[in-house]
């Protein structure tokens, strides 16, 4: 018997066909795999990802579609494909526990009515990925929301984001902007201000690895983007000065402390991220990032 699915999980990917079947297996591990629907949107020339739903017999429902370049054009291209309620937009090479996509359908079936779920990212060891996540559960907020959410841990009641609109397709990897991050926050936000309530949950994991693990000068250039995008994000939200402030001199902080251990990569990254947040902030273009040699999807 054919069962309607409850929850879609949404995947712009372009060539990490390993990584993306990772994904998938874990998709089909769960415990609610009849219930879920898996859109892959693969902008690769040869269709590599895409082609791995024809490997098996996937329990849950599979269907695929190709865009143009871009992380928030992939996502909005499929999303306009599924029909579950729920749904979730998890990075190509994240994965999921087998426990977790059940206890986000169960949570919207039994909580309070709320516009989405935000869980906490961590590595296949254990350790925290990406943030520094907030330990608590509460509600994620304009004050709080760059330590209990990203991406792939975020999921949605369907009907909101019809509600405030897709990604904005100028913001993300591979955007034809040079704004290279931020999407899903600004997604999340425009929801909360919408009157939307997201709940954060520590217990509930997505895993990810930590970039941090084996820096390189791509990751450099990765975090100036990515800083960048979160400085355009500041502005166009008109989120706190003073909390973008204080997260900046974090960084710089951090940069010193790195720089003095010898980790000069990293350092360079956190001073990469710091100077790409003025410049978002300002909307002033850094001179050394170049969009055509920068702007590849996805990320090294």
């Amino acid at each position: 018997m054919t069962v309607a699915p409850e929850l879609a999980v949404v995947v712009s990917t372009i060539g990490r066909r390993d990584p993306f079947r990772r994904l998938m297996e874990s998709v089909e591990k769960s415990t609610v795999a009849r219930s879920v629907e898996l859109v892959v949107v693969d902008q690769s020339d040869d269709g590599r990802c895409a082609a791995v739903l024809d490997e098996r017999n996937w329990s849950m429902t599979v269907r695929s579609a190709t865009s143009a370049p871009g992380a928030s054009l992939g996502r909005n291209t499929g999303l306009a494909l599924t029909t579950a309620p729920l749904v979730a937009f998890p990075d190509d090479d994240a994965w999921y526990p087998e426990d977790t996509l059940g206890r986000v359908i169960k949570a919207f079936r039994t909580g309070d009515a709320f516009a989405g779920l935000c869980g906490r990212q961590v590595t296949a060891d254990g350790r925290p990925s990406m943030l520094r996540w907030q330990h608590r559960p509460g509600l994620v907020t304009a004050r709080n929301f760059l330590r209990t959410s990203i991406m792939s841990t975020m999921f949605f009641d369907r009907s909101w984001l019809d509600k405030v609109g897709p990604f904005d397709e100028d913001m993300g990897v591979g955007s034809p902007s040079w704004y290279g991050a931020c999407e899903e926050s600004d997604l999340l936000l425009r929801v909360i201000e919408a009157g939307g309530s997201v709940p954060y949950d520590p217990a509930l994991l997505v895993r990810q690895d930590e970039p941090r693990d084996q820096p390189d000068q791509a990751f450099v250039t990765k975090m100036l983007k990515y800083g960048c995008g979160q400085g355009h994000l500041w502005r166009k939200r008109r989120l706190s000065r003073p909390q973008l402030a204080y997260y900046c001199a974090r960084k710089l902080a951090a940069a010193s402390v790195r720089a003095a251990r010898g980790d000069r990569t990293l350092a360079a990254a956190d001073l990469a991220w710091l100077r790409g947040n003025i410049a978002g902030f300002r909307d002033v273009e850094p001179k050394s990032l170049h969009r055509a040699a920068d702007s590849a999807w996805p990320p090294s």
